[in-house]
């Protein structure tokens, strides 16, 4: 990987391969469309995650450049790391995604006879897709090795899963009232009994 550290050869194709497997999977992911009949809640929260974490992506590697700020105690430690966290953050994602089935769409959009979720990873956890890609992008900060590059990836990403997060809890708090207020009450965001 040419303009930042990987501790080997074979760490730099594990990287490669680690990052086209995460782009290939958000590309199929973001290809679905919703069913007819939806009412598109989105509020281009989609857009605003796709514009933000494509610039957190620029900056980030623009960053591992300020050698300055980059990681020195067990770099290459850090590196696998940050490479086993992404296909664990990748995993995580797409097992979500396959537990939520057909009311998964990229976009916030409630679907004719859509359900509470409340099974699997979602019996604690309002949004474990999105606790998959935090940690798929805490793994792609960490094995650029650069403190800038990692806020940088926890930053604008946050920000924008931020937001979605608020968006799509008001359109299900408006679709389902009370039942999705009672699910909010005994579930976390992203980390299980903590946040």
């Amino acid at each position: 990987m040419n303009g930042f550290y990987v501790p080997t050869q074979t760490g730099g194709l594990l990287f490669g391969l680690c990052f086209l497997m995460w782009t290939g999977f958000e590309t199929w992911t973001n290809l679905k469309t919703w069913p007819a009949g939806s009412l598109n809640r989105d509020q281009l929260s989609r857009y605003v995650i796709i514009v933000l974490v494509l610039l957190a992506f620029v900056l980030a590697v623009a960053a591992t450049r300020l050698h300055a700020l980059d990681l020195t105690f067990a770099r290459a430690q850090v590196f696998y790391l940050g490479l086993v966290l992404m296909l664990a953050g990748l995993g995580l994602r797409a097992n979500a995604i396959r537990q939520l089935g057909r009311y998964f769409t990229p976009e916030v959009a409630i679907q004719p006879g859509q359900r509470v979720v409340d099974k699997g990873l979602y019996r604690y956890l309002r949004h474990p897709s999105y606790t998959g890609t935090f940690i798929t992008i805490l793994g792609f900060g960490l094995a650029l090795t650069n403190v800038l590059s990692l806020a940088i990836l926890l930053v604008l990403p946050g920000l924008a899963y931020a937001f979605r997060m608020r968006v799509e809890e008001a359109a299900l708090r408006a679709a389902f009232g009370d039942e999705y207020r009672a699910y909010m009450r005994r579930t976390k965001r992203l980390i299980p009994f903590i946040f």
